[in-house]
């Protein structure tokens, strides 16, 4: 499954998952540790909230500088691992390809759209201090689009730097691709490692024991699997293995997935490179779970509310807890010596209803990100067909799907010419950081006190995600439409389609 950038997903082969947590990558299986291939079931309980809020490392990655570079796969399934491309944030589309949206004839996007569009980008990169000037988004504006059917290179260039790929959108074809030559070599020493630390967590019987509890025999059966897995994957990584050079995935807090059914694992070029190596190696070993067995998925990132007070069962089906044993020899683990129990958190308290209505909402948000990211890949996949080959025909396929998802995120398409209506890079972008801004409502849930009045747990959860949304207040700029499409977003959880 995948990993939030802490993790989020694993592909989904038909949709990309942003189509939903398979590890984040495709629809259905995609990229984000989630293993699933249908609709997520609606949990109850402990797990329920472990699943709502599970995937949550992003909250310190967003506040703690540099943390983001250490949130690997493993951490909300990491999400913000991916993060790993050291201070990426949102980005705009490149000179050229904005100036073609504003200026092609047959679009005819109204100009005031392209304004609002761009304005919101910058918007939301100002917010995270990304831009080289220091005017409010408003000016920027102006000055780019001087005057009408005008737009300003220089103006442009003077509020980003066109050189700068964590700022400017360069290419979808780098997105999704195999791992370079000069990177393999890294890599395959990174998953040998990891390897070599899930045999030692296989013959840890007091280990197993402490984190799986009564699931100890069956974690360390899969330890086994996840390890073989890995082994083929390293064997042969062009048929395994992606990675994303175009740095979209640190931009999405996209920490990488993996897909059991169809043995494919995508990283973040963080991971493959080793930026970090111990972290890489417990982001491979979370991917390896994944690989390894069906019914191991995304239910809880690393570290996240009540991680360590899962029940068994939950547990021994989470790719995160295959993580604890490695990072303990790693020296990275957050529970060393902890002996985890069901309900209760490291340092002996137990679960309270404040953590259970944040897992709640920190569940709902969790899955809104997943379903963005999922579309992220989506609509990337659809814009692809288009510049490499003209291939229209998976935008017709879902041409109203797109148009309703344009109109809920501010993106273009149901403003162009009904004819010729197509993805635009800008379009891209849009989608790209709304992805971005699930990630950042997601980490400000966390904080949310929890709210007064005779609430139910999830009437009490919806209050929070309301609020964690205003407090980010850079989305659509309207509470009522920015709650609409995160509601929208979760619904869609693990169903809309994956790339082409």
């Amino acid at each position: 499954m995948a990993t939030f950038a802490a993790h989020p997903r694993e592909p989904v082969p038909a949709r990309v998952r942003p189509r939903a947590d398979r590890g984040r990558a495709p629809v259905g299986d995609q990229g984000r540790s989630r293993e699933h291939d249908g609709p997520a079931e609606a949990p109850t309980g402990m797990l329920a909230m472990q699943r709502l809020a599970g995937n949550r490392a992003l909250t310190a990655a967003m506040t703690t500088p540099g943390a983001l570079d250490r949130l690997v796969p493993g951490q909300r399934h990491r999400g913000a691992a991916m993060l790993a491309a050291a201070d990426v944030r949102a980005r705009m589309p490149g000179f050229a390809d904005l100036k073609a949206a504003y200026t092609d004839k047959k679009l005819r996007i109204p100009e005031a759209v392209i304004k609002t569009a761009v304005t919101q980008l910058l918007d939301r990169m100002a917010k995270e201090k990304r831009l080289r000037s220091k005017d409010a988004a408003a000016t920027i504006v102006a000055k780019i689009f001087p005057a009408p059917g005008v737009i300003s290179e220089a103006a442009f260039n003077k509020a980003l730097d066109p050189a700068d790929r964590t700022q400017i959108y360069k290419t979808v074809l780098d997105a999704h691709t195999t791992v370079k030559k000069a990177d393999r070599a890294t890599l395959k020493v990174l998953m040998k490692d990891a390897g070599d630390l899930m045999r030692t967590a296989e013959g840890d019987t007091a280990g197993l024991k402490a984190v799986f509890g009564s699931q100890d025999t069956v974690a360390k059966a899969r330890y086994a699997a996840g390890r073989a897995a890995l082994a083929t994957a390293a064997g042969d990584l062009d048929k395994h293995v992606t990675t994303d050079y175009n740095l979209d995935d640190p931009e999405t807090f996209l920490g990488g997935w993996a897909q059991h059914s169809t043995q494919l694992m995508h990283l973040l070029v963080g991971i493959v490179q080793g930026k970090d190596p111990a972290e890489s190696k417990s982001t491979l070993v979370h991917e390896a779970a994944h690989l390894g067995h069906g019914s191991v998925d995304d239910l809880g990132y690393y570290g996240t509310a009540a991680f360590e007070a899962m029940d068994e069962a939950a547990k021994v089906g989470n790719a995160a807890h295959y993580e604890e044993l490695p990072r303990r020899l790693l020296g990275t683990s957050s529970f060393a010596g902890h002996t985890f129990t069901p309900g209760i958190k490291k340092g002996g308290a137990a679960v309270t209803r404040t953590d259970t209505v944040r897992k709640i909402a920190s569940d709902h948000v969790q899955h809104a990100w997943d379903a963005a990211s999922d579309a992220h890949m989506w609509l990337r996949g659809v814009r692809k067909a288009w510049v490499t080959k003209k291939d229209k025909a998976p935008f017709t396929a879902d041409k109203a799907l797109i148009l309703e998802l344009s109109k809920l995120c501010d993106m273009t398409v149901h403003h162009q010419a009904v004819a010729h209506a197509r993805l635009t890079t800008l379009d891209i972008t849009i989608i790209e950081s709304v992805v971005r801004a699930m990630g950042i409502v997601g980490s400000l849930v966390d904080s949310e006190p929890l709210p007064s009045g005779p609430l139910s747990d999830k009437g009490a959860a919806d209050v929070m995600v309301a609020e964690a949304t205003k407090k980010y207040g850079r989305l659509l700029h309207d509470p009522a439409r920015d709650k609409a499409l995160v509601d929208w977003l979760a619904a869609h959880f693990r169903t809309l389609p994956g790339p082409p």
